[in-house]
């Protein structure tokens, strides 16, 4: 079933491509690692195991549910700026 909805894609700001998880190389163990020394915010929209199992699990376009909380964005934003080399 094909569906449209409204959804917040993580991109690089210099070349606005769409960031995408297969290509990352950052494993479940190193976001496992950033989560207990910067615990993520509370937001039943967006839970630490879906951050991980996108992270580690999926292909395309990384996005995020429209209905996140701004606190979770800027998380996942610095959590990607920090583990990407």
């Amino acid at each position: 079933m094909i569906r449209i909805e409204q959804k917040l894609v993580a991109f690089d700001s210099m070349t606005y491509n769409a960031i995408n998880p297969e290509y990352l190389g950052i494993s479940e163990d190193q976001i496992r690692d950033y989560i207990k020394k910067h615990p993520m915010p509370k937001d039943p929209n967006y839970t630490a195991e879906d951050l991980i199992a996108d992270l580690t699990h999926s292909s395309g376009m990384y996005c995020l549910p429209s209905n996140v909380k701004t606190e979770t964005i800027e998380y996942v934003e610095e959590l990607l700026n920090t583990l990407i080399v």
